[in-house]
């Protein structure tokens, strides 16, 4: 007889996420729930970006807030998933989730920039060396992976690329995220792009993230102590990445190249040079390790991902 994943010991494992009302933890508690897990949804209870998922269970409380992380860990999770993590949640986790069978959490490709070639994989310095004062990702990560080697912690990171899909704005020209921007893609206007328009994105659809983590749980054996790049399968240009988005509304896209000096110039406060030069930057990953290792496999095509949230956000400004 062959036993589902979401079985341990004869029993559904029970999982909780942090971060569970919000984008990518909605995500991960559908997937789980979808696939027979015991799935329990904590937040704070300030906002839910996804609606809520029949089958799962939702608790409010402050995973940064020790005596609510040891009430919590009173009941016994085999599973542990963290959305943004913090170095407070990490230690309480390792402090109050006994018998704990996996911890994992999401981190950002974003803090191996910039990349020391292309594609970049998991064994590249993960230092976050364009980010002057830091990050608590690269915190987090580390102290996870310490506490793997010191302390047999069951840890796995799920480093995440630019998150591209329909309930999140894409990325626009300006290196940010404004809601309108589909509203210049669609009328086929001119559109400037930052230095040469070759800089390299590699984005991520959500509902893939989500999944990894699953892919991840279901191959613990393999993926404790490790570290994941997940994004969709290959790269494009910033040319061809707004290419897409003007064909998706039957346009052919004049562009125009500035450089970052030039764009700020331009469009003065409405840039953040900081964000802009970072959009200047080759974002390429290879996913070998997780095809290998999780049986990762993206459900849509780079172009495909670009394309439908691209379209998600133009019904969204139509509906203001």
């Amino acid at each position: 007889m062959i036993i589902p994943n979401c079985i341990y010991g004869g029993k559904k494992m029970k999982a909780i996420v942090f971060g569970g009302t919000g984008y990518l933890g909605g995500g991960i508690v559908r997937d789980l729930v979808a696939h027979s897990y015991d799935v329990t949804a904590c937040s704070r209870g300030k906002r839910f970006t996804n609606e809520r998922v029949e089958g799962a269970k939702y608790i409010i409380a402050d995973k940064n807030n020790e005596e609510d992380m040891r009430k919590i860990f009173m009941d016994q999770y085999d599973i542990v998933i963290d959305s943004v993590p913090t170095m407070h949640s990490v230690s309480y986790v390792a402090k109050y989730a006994k018998r704990l069978k996996h911890y994992l959490h999401c981190s950002s490709v974003a803090l191996y920039t910039p990349l020391p070639y292309i594609p970049c994989d998991e064994n590249a310095p993960f230092e976050g060396r364009l980010f002057p004062n830091g990050s608590e990702k690269i915190d987090t990560d580390r102290e996870v992976m310490r506490l793997f080697h010191e302390k047999g912690f069951p840890a796995t990171v799920i480093r995440s690329a630019y998150i591209c899909s329909p309930g999140c704005y894409p990325l626009d020209n300006l290196g940010d995220r404004r809601s309108d921007f589909a509203l210049d893609i669609a009328s086929g206007a001119p559109l400037d792009v930052v230095n040469d328009g070759q800089a390299l994105v590699q984005p991520i659809h959500v509902y893939d993230l989500a999944v990894s983590f699953r892919l991840a749980m279901e191959n613990r054996t393999i993926t404790v102590g490790e570290c994941y790049n997940i994004a969709q399968e290959k790269a494009v240009t910033l040319d061809r990445y707004f290419s897409i988005m003007g064909e998706a509304f039957g346009k052919k896209l004049e562009l125009h190249h500035l450089s970052v000096g030039e764009m700020k110039a331009k469009y003065g406060e409405k840039v953040d040079e900081f964000w802009l030069r970072f959009h200047a930057m080759h974002m390429c990953f290879t996913m070998e390790k997780a095809y290998r290792d999780l049986g990762y496999k993206p459900h849509l095509t780079t172009e495909e991902v670009i394309e439908n949230t691209i379209l998600w956000a133009y019904d969204q400004c139509k509906k203001k």
